[in-house]
This record gives structure tokens, C-alpha cells and sequence, in this order.
């Protein structure tokens, strides 16, 4: 977990909700060993970017289907929860923004994506993305792929892959960005 802790360092998203200053690098590596476990025992995509040096990065998140948590997990994240002071509120806060912006039709969520930053612009979130994208267009049931953002520059890459904002709001000081890329109408055969 250490390249998403280090990715998500000095990411608005988890400096809100985690609350930076005195062990926060602690928190932000506790924060996203709990989500790719719940991930991986709910069978929902993990993607890893890793090479003979270890794991550069990862993407991570739902299909079409929400299913809950397994209890041990929960139980997990109510205490990391409860060592937090506020971050209920501020989860609150994230989902309220989130949930407004969402698609109604079935999709995939892609809940976090990150590079290691020392391994940013070499092509590995661009095929992180990719592949998180191709699992939800294989997915007859999936309409495409919904994500959150708050770092500007985000924006503009995942823009380039083709999504488009759907919404957005403010996390503390800083904007939340919605955004959906829309798979193209699939054809349906006719009984003939």
C-alpha cells in the first residue's frame, strides 16, 4: 500500500477526509489497506501497475453491484472510523456531493486510481485506467464508469480519456469533480 499512500500524499480527497498534520501517512496507508481488502473479499476489481521492483500502483473499485461489507472488514473500518475524529461528518459530506453526481443507470465506480509519484508520466495510470474501463464495457450490465476527483490536473487526464463532468461540489477548501465516461449503445441481436 505504500504506493497509494504515497500517491495520495498530497490529494485533496484524503487530506479532507483523514484530516493531514501528525500521523496522516499512517492514516492514508491504514485508509487504503481497508479498501482493497473489502475490495478483494467482495471479489470487485483490484488492478495492480507492478513490475520486479514491487507495486507501482493500483486502481480499485465496484462493479455493478454494491454488495456489503464482510463483517471483519467492517468491524475494521469502525474502529479506523472512531480513531478519526469527524470523519463521519466528512464522509458524509463526500458521499452527499458524490451521490447527486452519480449516474442512475447501472455502472462501474472507480474509486481510487494512483501512481506511485515517482513513477508518474510513464504510462501506468493511463493503463490502469484503461484496464478498469475494459472491465466495465465487457460488463453487459454496466453503462460506464463513474469517478471523483479533486486534483485539478486529474481533470484534464481524465477528460482526455473521454469522461465528462457530472457534477461537482466543495470538499473544505478544495473542488470535488464528478465525472462519467459513457460506453457507446450496444446493439442487441434480434431473434430472427
Amino acid at each position: 500500500m505504500g504506493s497509494l499512500a504515497a500517491a495520495f500524499a498530497q490529494d485533496p480527497i484524503t487530506g479532507f477526509l483523514l484530516q493531514t498534520g501528525p500521523d496522516y501517512q499512517r492514516r492514508v496507508g491504514q485508509f487504503f489497506t481497508l479498501l482493497m481488502r473489502a475490495r478483494i473479499a467482495l471479489d470487485m476489481p483490484v488492478l495492480l501497475a507492478r513490475d520486479e521492483a514491487g507495486i507501482q500502483g493500483a486502481a480499485m473499485g465496484y462493479t455493478t453491484a454494491r454488495p456489503t461489507w464482510p463483517g471483519a472488514i467492517t468491524e475494521d473500518w469502525d474502529h479506523f472510523e472512531r480513531a478519526i475524529p469527524g470523519l463521519p461528518d466528512r464522509m458524509a459530506i463526500y458521499d452527499e456531493i458524490a451521490e447527486k453526481s452519480k449516474p442512475s443507470k447501472a455502472h462501474y465506480y472507480l474509486g481510487v486510481i494512483g501512481v506511485d509519484p515517482a513513477l508518474r508520466g510513464l504510462g501506468h495510470g493511463a493503463r490502469l485506467l484503461e484496464s478498469f474501463c475494459k472491465l466495465s464495457v465487457e460488463d453487459r450490465l454496466s453503462s460506464g464508469v463513474y469517478l471523483e476527483t479533486a486534483n485539478p490536473s486529474n481533470v484534464r487526464f481524465y477528460e482526455h480519456a473521454g469522461f465528462r463532468e457530472t457534477g461537482r461540489g466543495t470538499l473544505g477548501s478544495a473542488t470535488l469533480w464528478c465525472m462519467f465516461l459513457e460506453h457507446a449503445p450496444r446493439l442487441t441481436r434480434r431473434a430472427g
